[in-house]
């Protein structure tokens, strides 16, 4: 499995969260991002980095917007 198997598994995972209103697998997936942000900056794949770092703003995001709508 390479990398680009796990971020479309997340990028995938973060859209039937949000439009299943999960905010909680929400918060899971953005602190996962997280994790694996920081394991490609240690890796020395800072843009690989960076992509998990906006998947994770993606995830916090569609959370933000659940708590708004009331869900």
């Amino acid at each position: 499995m390479h990398s680009d198997h796990i971020y479309a598994f997340i990028e995938r995972t973060i859209t039937e969260r949000h439009l299943a209103g999960d905010k909680i697998q929400l918060g899971k997936l953005q602190t996962t991002c997280g994790v694996l942000m920081a394991a490609a900056q240690d890796a020395g794949e800072p843009a690989l980095a960076k992509k998990f770092q906006i998947l994770a703003a993606r995830a916090a995001n569609l959370a933000e917007k659940i708590n708004e709508s009331g869900r």
